[in-house]
């Protein structure tokens, strides 16, 4: 049995067993997500290494910086778990609007030459560059909702974080899955 959490936290079995269910969609839709992206960009830069890494690196930059940037926020936060559905809700909308900025990024590559014009130097920097502009907003809030979501579930007698760590495992689960879906059966 776990210590009463302090006001306004959750911190018991019955947040946890609510919200993560919550982490495995956000999992599943974070992979497939990227799945997604990378195919789109492939379309745009081709599908050589250098191109696949670029967008690999911004998302998995982004999901950093978010949890570095926004996930500590959580601990401010008098509700983690409504902060939590906020970001998810802000992924979901930055996410919807990548058709569009994918549309963009593809007329300026094009227009630019892509790396034949520019050479690999200055293509691997537009790549990078073009990616973070499709990329870096859904990503940066995608990577703060561990962080709400962990705070969400915490007590003060769960010194060990293993709520956390199921949220994580949860996760991780729910990004296999959505990498699975997305690869053979979308």
């Amino acid at each position: 049995m776990t210590a009463p959490a302090e006001p306004g936290h959750g911190g018991n079995r019955t947040t946890l067993v609510f919200v993560a269910p919550l982490l495995f969609a956000s999992g599943a839709c974070a992979l497939a997500y990227q799945t997604a992206w990378t195919r789109e960009f492939r379309l745009i830069f081709g599908a050589s290494t250098s191109a696949s890494a670029a967008v690999i690196a911004v998302f998995m930059g982004g999901l950093g910086l978010g949890g570095w940037l926004i996930g500590s926020r959580a601990d401010q936060r008098r509700n983690p778990l409504l902060f939590y559905a906020r970001l998810e809700a802000l992924v979901a909308v930055t996410a919807a609007a990548t058709p569009w900025l994918l549309a963009l990024v593809r007329q300026a590559y094009i227009a630019s030459g892509g790396t034949v014009t520019m050479g690999a130097p200055l293509g691997t920097i537009a790549r990078l560059f073009l990616a973070g502009l499709v990329l870096l907003l859904p990503t940066m809030l995608a990577g703060g909702t561990l962080g709400a979501a962990a705070r969400a579930v915490e007590g003060q007698g769960d010194a060990g974080r293993r709520a956390t760590a199921v949220l994580y495992g949860v996760n991780t689960l729910g990004a296999v899955a959505g990498c699975m879906a997305t690869t053979f059966l979308m």
